[in-house]
């Protein structure tokens, strides 16, 4: 048992100051501390998070890495163009190597894929 419950006799009103100045000054102090704590953690997080979404999430966004390159439609006029007879089978072949040419040139620094995977939000590159 602690030496309060031992001696059950009642304490004098400067007793009872005595002790809340005593312990209620040091539970006051814990409070603001954590509060500063609190204070701290949340600008340092705020700020981590402004400059991450500044410096880092916005030029990815802005260089995007995927692109989508027209294979469908560029095979489409082709196909259209040997019928009606407008290009001839060098010319073609010459198109077909113009295309991959284009697609190598684009994988160099970004991924290539068809226009027809793309839903929305990548550039589509026309080869024509």
């Amino acid at each position: 048992m602690t030496e309060e419950k031992k001696n059950d006799k009642p304490r004098s009103e400067s007793e009872v100051i005595e002790l809340t100045d005593k312990y209620g000054g040091e539970n006051k102090k814990s409070i603001f501390n954590i509060l500063i704590i609190v204070a701290l953690n949340l600008i340092i997080t705020t700020a981590s998070l402004y400059i991450y979404h500044c410096y880092v999430l916005r030029p990815a966004r802005n260089n995007q890495n995927i692109v989508g390159v027209d294979i469908k439609a560029f095979l489409e006029n082709e196909k259209k163009g040997m019928v009606e007879g407008k290009i001839t089978e060098e010319q073609f072949k010459a198109n077909m190597d113009k295309l991959e040419a284009t697609v190598n040139d684009l994988g160099k620094t970004k991924v290539v894929l068809m226009g027809d995977v793309i839903l929305r939000g990548a550039q589509i590159v026309d080869v024509q």
